[in-house]
């Protein structure tokens, strides 16, 4: 599968779907630069894991909706609820583990 890019009115049918990482993110933000490469590496290594990016600069409502206030900061969803959210970057191998935890 490929990143999917969110949108205000995708957003929600976005997260439905089994597991699904969420990363929260700005154009302008270095960390948030780290983190989508790690990303990337998780999807080509990783690839039927479902993973959205949220660009609060230029959806300023999702932002609003889901009280993000600092980036990057990840979401993590089973089934559509939330299960589990990290502010900062994460590491590889702890996304690995939020994956294996959620989807097994």
């Amino acid at each position: 599968m490929s990143i999917k890019l969110a949108t205000d009115t995708n957003f929600e049918s976005l997260i439905n779907e089994d597991f699904v990482i969420v990363d929260f993110f700005s154009t302008t933000c270095v960390p948030c630069k780290m983190f989508s490469t790690i990303l990337e590496d998780i999807n080509a290594e990783i690839p039927f894991v479902n993973i959205v990016k949220a660009n609060i600069t230029d959806y300023p409502v999702l932002a609003e909706k889901y009280s993000i206030y600092t980036v990057p900061n990840i979401y993590f969803y089973k089934n559509g609820e939330l299960v589990e959210t990290h502010i900062g970057v994460m590491q590889p191998n702890d996304v690995k583990k939020m994956i294996s935890k959620y989807m097994y």
